[in-house]
């Protein structure tokens, strides 16, 4: 059986007006063509649905059982595309995000505060996952964007570099290489223990700094994320490289960040989404901002 929204639509006017002249001006019709569409309402279903009394149409009793449900189905699809012009112009809807947790506290708020500003009725749904598992978060649909550093897009995923954030070494703020302001060398860090916290980041620094330096690869303590990595530094526990933007934890945790003499060691981050559905109208203005505050880099 298929009822087409014309079909239903003119039942539904006939009945509010018991008139088929007036429910045809009301749908920019001729008579003839809302009497051919309720004709072939009345056929699909097997019912006759109005007595054609005089110049009036009046609703037959199984037509009077049906009207109830067909101004639920007319009201509905009014609902659906007064929602979908919503959503078109902000007025409503979700951004789903995915950002690893520092950069979610140093970076990210500025731009929510310019997106918020200009779409304040667009909700927020944020992830704050560690590096590492950014693309995983695109990948399986948890989060429709995904900010954070470069990984190996699986097929599915988009992958678009925004930025080259430098990486610096952490140190403990009371070390006497905290003193060297000017930039740390290989060489004086060659006797350090370090302190690792993401796998997938230590094979970039393998294939990036340790690759052309002196340093032991090995890890003298493995932790879970950036900011456990940052208190084991300040507590004396070993070193470890972070992304720049963390210098901005630096006190909390009495650690120092320092740059590598004629080094330019750098990460690049990217935006993540996914291949072969079309952005929401919330991600795509968002993706909009994010090109407008990309910061310096390298």
């Amino acid at each position: 059986m298929r009822l087409s929204f014309r079909q239903i639509q003119a039942f539904h006017e006939v009945a509010k007006t018991t008139s088929f002249t007036i429910a045809a001006q009301q749908m920019n019709l001729t008579q003839s063509a809302v009497s051919m569409l309720v004709r072939q309402m009345e056929t699909e279903l097997g019912l006759k649905l109005f007595d054609r009394i005089n110049r009036s149409a009046q609703l037959t009793e199984v037509g009077s059982q049906l009207l109830p449900t067909v101004a639920r189905v007319l009201n509905d699809m009014q609902n659906v595309v007064d929602g979908a012009a919503d959503l078109k112009a902000l007025h409503r809807g979700t951004l789903r995000l995915a950002v690893p947790q520092m950069l979610a506290c140093s970076w990210l708020p500025t731009v929510l505060n310019d997106f918020r500003s200009r779409f304040p009725e667009i909700e927020l749904d944020l992830t704050d996952v560690t590096g590492d598992t950014v693309v995983t978060s695109v990948a399986n649909n948890t989060a429709e964007i995904g900010i954070g550093p470069e990984r190996g897009a699986p097929s599915g995923v988009a992958m678009r570099q925004l930025w080259v954030e430098q990486i610096q070494v952490v140190i403990p703020r009371n070390s006497q290489l905290a003193e060297k302001r000017d930039g740390l060398t290989w060489q004086q860090l060659q006797a350090e223990k370090w302190i690792h916290y993401s796998n997938e980041f230590n094979m970039h620094l393998e294939r990036t700094v340790w690759l052309r330096s002196v340093l032991a690869k090995s890890a003298h303590i493995r932790v879970g994320g950036l900011t456990t990595a940052l208190a084991m530094v300040g507590s004396g526990h070993g070193l470890t490289a972070a992304p720049r933007y963390a210098k901005m934890f630096a006190e909390p945790f009495n650690v120092v960040f320092r740059s590598i003499a004629g080094e330019n060691t750098g990460r690049a981050f990217c935006l993540y989404h996914q291949t072969g559905s079309a952005l929401s109208p919330a991600a795509s203005a968002f993706v909009d901002l994010v090109d407008a505050h990309v910061p310096g880099g390298l």
